[in-house]
């Protein structure tokens, strides 16, 4: 592989400040095998939050809010219908 191919693939290190117990548990999954070192955690998690907090993803989360009739609401909307309906008759009388 060329020498300017390799640099169009690496990665770029980036300095973050971390708790020492975050630390400790980095430390400890790398222990435990889950990766072969910190930046690799870091960078999933990374990847992982990304993810999930990218504007497509937020936007996908209020789609799948709204697209589904939530129950509870469901029997609100009814039990305020026969109040509603229950008043009006009785203030006809």
């Amino acid at each position: 592989m060329c020498t300017m191919c390799i640099l169009v693939f690496m990665s770029q290190p980036i300095t973050a400040r971390l708790d020492e117990d975050v630390v400790q548990a980095i430390d400890n999954a790398v222990a435990c095998g889950v990766a072969p070192n910190r930046g690799a955690i870091i960078s999933r998690a990374v990847r992982e939050w990304l993810s999930h907090h990218s504007e497509e993803a937020i936007k996908d989360s209020y789609r799948k809010r709204y697209e589904a009739i939530d129950p509870d609401e469901q029997e609100l909307i009814a039990k305020l219908g026969i109040s509603s309906a229950t008043i009006a008759i009785e203030s006809n009388k």
